[in-house]
């Protein structure tokens, strides 16, 4: 082994932890190095004065005023808000972001709700009023309303979603 190698293994040596494997080549190193056996007897002069070193006393009141401390900036159980119908406010997101934001927020939803407008007058445009009855369709003997009106956004999607190649070719 060399130097570096049972220098970074020194602590967990001393301490007891390495495999027998691992001891018996480090113990090999120790006996022919001088620089490393003068560093263990360094860390087993330290140990042997961090060990003489006494505690401290606390003072009596110490262990209530950090208990006291804890609690008080990391509660146990929080606070229950009550579901009363004044305290519900379903856009507080939104009085939380900054001004920019807010103006962006309320701009995204005027757009969408123009471009739907404007969706709308086009496929009522389009849908011929004397066929506003309401379809049927008969799946596996059982007969089931249309899930979509006739005039509709989402029927205007699934007869777009419904034509075929061979359909668009034939236009």
């Amino acid at each position: 082994m060399n130097c570096k190698k049972v220098l970074s293994r020194l602590h967990a040596y001393l301490d007891g932890e390495v495999p027998a494997k691992l001891l018996r080549l480090i113990e090999e190193h120790l006996s022919s190095c001088p620089s490393c056996r003068s560093q263990v007897e360094r860390i087993r002069q330290v140990q042997d004065m961090v060990e003489g070193l006494s505690v401290p006393p606390l003072p009596q009141e110490f262990a209530a005023h950090i208990m006291a401390r804890a609690q008080r900036e990391f509660p146990l159980v929080k606070e229950k808000k009550s579901l009363a119908f004044l305290e519900w406010q379903p856009f507080q997101w939104l009085l939380d972001l900054s001004a920019p934001m807010r103006l962006a927020a309320c701009a995204v939803v005027f757009l969408a709700c123009l471009l739907g407008v404007s969706m709308s007058k086009e496929l009522s445009l389009s849908v011929d009023p004397q066929n506003l009855v309401v379809q049927t369709e008969n799946i596996d003997g059982f007969e089931w309303f249309s899930p979509t009106p006739p005039a509709s956004l989402g029927s205007a999607y699934l007869a777009l979603a419904l034509v075929t190649p061979e359909d668009q070719s034939a236009r």
